[in-house]
């Protein structure tokens, strides 16, 4: 059976991306007892999102509850909520989030689940309780654990952040850090002075890639795509580092102050596009120079064909730009695209 396709994001208000989380309730009916679930797909800004903004989400499902019990006709709400739970998966496949809130003892208690490289199925049900044999269980979800299990961080803005602040604090042998496979961030006083570090990183996995040739190398402060098939005007891109990074960092960057730049992967890339495109049974030609490479002739089973091509380099540059891992640049544009072909988006 052909993997059914879902959308994980939608064009929220003023075109801002929302990403998909599921939620679900077992309620108990006040008058006979009765025991009923509810199940709810909604979406939440993509660019703010925090491993805290996702606890907030989780607290607030039992404010969803609400229907005419079926047994005897009570109305049931969020007063009868004794169960919630919420799903979120990563749109870069890392994996799935599973948060549970248990209201049937003396106090609520609240639980998470993280099952890493596993895809977001929105018609499985999560159960009421953890299944530490599915995936690791806690009772808090912090970064550290986050980037224990899946390798990656919750949300790439903090860690430019997190950077920033440290070399800040320390200028000497500048920054680097690692937000998710094949994404590394650099910060140093100057475009040279990051090009040495770069040199001297010692981990495994980025020399391969970095012989291998698979990484573009793009500053922070220049890396507005020039052109992107899925908006006219990209420098006013929404989740773009100007909306994000404080005014004495924009200050540093753009006077030349200081040096950011991000390695990042080709090949997570184009395998997020393609994986997106042939799930939405959409068909293809690839064109590559040496140094990028060109989808176009994007068409549907319907023979509609999208109008303009998507460039690699562009869409990498949107990850750096907006502050999102590679995978989930390229989920994002490649949904686009088959939104506007399906005429959904």
């Amino acid at each position: 059976m052909a993997e059914p396709f879902v959308f994980r994001f939608a064009p929220g208000e003023h075109g801002e991306p929302e990403v998909m989380y599921v939620a679900d309730v077992r309620c108990e009916c006040g008058l006979c007892g009765h025991v009923q679930m509810q199940r709810f797909y909604h979406s939440t800004p993509f660019h703010p999102l925090t491993v805290e903004r996702l606890g907030e989400l989780l607290a607030q499902v039992p404010q969803k509850a609400g229907y005419e019990c079926e047994n005897c006709g009570e109305e049931v709400g969020p007063e009868h909520v004794a169960q919630a739970a919420l799903t979120y998966g990563f749109p870069d496949d890392a994996g799935i989030i599973r948060g549970y809130l248990d209201r049937t003892g003396d106090a609520p208690e609240v639980e998470f689940e993280l099952e890493a490289r596993r895809r977001l199925d929105p018609q499985a049900l999560p159960g009421w309780t953890p299944n530490d044999e599915r995936g690791e269980v806690f009772d808090r979800l912090g970064e550290s654990t986050i980037e224990r299990v899946f390798r990656r961080v919750f949300n790439p803005k903090l860690l430019w952040l997190e950077l920033f602040e440290d070399w800040a604090a320390d200028p000497e042998g500048g920054a680097f850090a690692c937000a998710a496979p094949g994404y590394w961030l650099v910060i140093e006083e100057t475009e040279q002075a990051a090009s040495e570090l770069a040199d001297e990183i010692d981990d495994e996995e980025f020399r391969e890639a970095y012989d291998d040739g698979d990484l573009m190398v793009i500053p922070l402060a220049d890396s507005v795509p020039a052109q992107l098939p899925t908006h006219s005007y990209p420098d006013q891109i929404p989740g773009r580092w100007q909306t994000w990074l404080p005014e004495d960092i924009r200050a540093l960057l753009e006077g030349g102050n200081a040096w950011a730049e991000a390695y990042v992967s080709r090949s997570g890339v184009v395998e997020a596009i393609e994986r997106t495109f042939g799930v939405a049974q959409l068909t293809y030609e690839i064109d590559q120079t040496d140094v990028d490479l060109f989808l176009s002739k994007i068409t549907t089973p319907g023979d509609e064909v999208y109008g303009r091509g998507v460039a690699v380099s562009a869409v990498l540059r949107r990850a750096v730009c907006t502050g999102i891992t590679p995978g989930e640049a390229g989920r994002l544009t490649a949904e686009e695209i088959a939104g506007m072909l399906l005429r959904v988006w």
